[in-house]
């Protein structure tokens, strides 16, 4: 039986056990033959089969602007999709997103899609060339798509009223992740005691988190200064960071701050972490202050499954995860005096926090579930296998789920 041959690119390989996993293993089960593309990293090194039998071609893609490398990856890719011979091949992110659909269109591929997960492309925080050449870059990447999908709705609207991409080839997709994974109750007080021991968190002192690359953008050295800041208020507190830096992306690093600003005893340095909902059971509250590229992000997901309350700043992608004074405290973007504000509030407020908490968790359940995307991503699939491929869908697929329609309808 005709099988539809898929591949997905992203710019890191532990994105494809810890952000498309899931979906890949949705994929295969609905009938789809899954493979991958990544770059070389700390979990995948040279091409592979991973999960459940999705086969995984390592390509580099630099970070930076690197002609010689994006050519050599590029006419890599071209002769990769045409051995293969793809139905669809579904990009993500800047650089895979660029050289894949780039590669797609040479080879032939009937159908491209791409996948926006925070668009790099803000006015307010590029130099004028900077926005021209990203908008460039956009621009040319949506004519050679037959279908994007954003995880948020600000994205939208930026891609459709700059002229970047019509509204008919754009569709909101929302982000998502395991809610059977990230349940409170899973966690006991017992095991939180035990954890906070490990750590060497005493137990009278509060537990304020950070999770993500530790770069400039994602808003760490904020989240360090706002340590700073509580320190000197006197609040007992440790603040844990899980996550790794990215070489040559910061002037100076989060290390060299913490030794500067005196808190080596204070901040802990986690690194990767595979016990995610772990550490989030023991936080009294998640902060990203990020500088405003984001899908919607994981870990403000993750944390409200998890029913701790969040400050984040009123960035695109974290505004539609956090609902201020809800789930959680927005703050303005690059101000540590008010995410420290907002995370003493949090503190000193339990009733209100726990409130935040359980508010969070209520809209998790209906609005993050991982479920949802890959059924509106199948959808979009579905559509264009009938309109490129002259295929019907069901004739070699799985029937969708049959709740996947009603819950599409609740959450659109």
């Amino acid at each position: 039986m005709r099988r539809i041959k898929v591949v997905h690119l992203d710019n890191l390989d532990v994105g494809l056990r810890v952000h498309l996993g899931n979906y890949m293993r949705y994929l295969q089960a609905q009938g789809y033959e899954v493979h991958a593309v990544c770059p070389p990293g700390r979990w995948l090194t040279h091409d592979t089969t991973i999960l459940d039998g999705v086969r995984v071609k390592i390509v580099r893609f630099d970070p930076a602007i690197t002609p010689l490398t994006d050519l050599r990856s590029l006419l890599q890719l071209v002769r990769y999709f045409r051995r293969e011979r793809f139905d669809i091949v579904h990009t993500h992110t800047v650089k895979p997103g660029l050289l894949g659909r780039l590669a797609a269109a040479i080879a032939g591929v009937p159908i491209i899609i791409h996948t926006i997960h925070g668009l790099y492309l803000h006015d307010t925080l590029m130099s004028p060339r900077q926005y021209r050449f990203f908008k460039a870059i956009e621009t040319l990447g949506s004519k050679l798509s037959h279908g994007i999908l954003s995880q948020n709705h600000a994205d939208i609207q930026t891609m459709t009223t700059r002229g970047i991409c019509p509204p008919s080839k754009i569709e909101f997709l929302g982000n998502g992740i395991d809610l059977s994974r990230f349940d409170p109750q899973h966690h006991t007080r017992e095991a939180q005691m035990q954890l906070r021991a490990s750590l060497g968190i005493r137990p009278n002192e509060f537990v304020v988190g950070y999770m993500g690359r530790l770069v400039r953008e994602k808003g760490i050295f904020e989240f360090i200064e706002a340590a700073r800041l509580l320190k000197s208020r006197g609040v007992p507190a440790k603040y844990i960071v899980v996550g790794t830096p990215r070489q040559g992306e910061n002037i100076i690093s989060p290390q060299q701050m913490i030794r500067e600003y005196g808190l080596e005893d204070d901040v802990l340095l986690l690194g990767y972490r595979d016990d995610i909902p772990e550490l989030l059971s023991i936080l009294n509250t998640i902060v990203l202050p990020s500088h405003g590229v984001e899908g919607i992000p994981r870990v403000l997901m993750e944390a409200a499954a998890m029913g701790v309350p969040a400050v984040a700043t009123d960035a695109r992608g974290n505004n539609e995860a956090v609902e201020h004074g809800v789930t959680g405290l927005l703050v303005p973007l690059y101000d540590s005096r008010a995410v420290a504000d907002a995370i003493y509030h949090i503190l000193y407020h339990p009733e209100e926090a726990r409130a935040m908490g359980q508010a969070a968790r209520k809209r998790a359940i209906n609005q993050f579930d991982e479920r949802f995307f890959f059924w509106k991503t199948d959808l979009m699939y579905r559509r264009l296998i009938r309109e490129r491929l002259h295929l019907d869908p069901q004739s070699i697929l799985a029937p969708l789920p049959s709740q996947a329609m009603p819950s599409l309808e609740s959450v659109a």
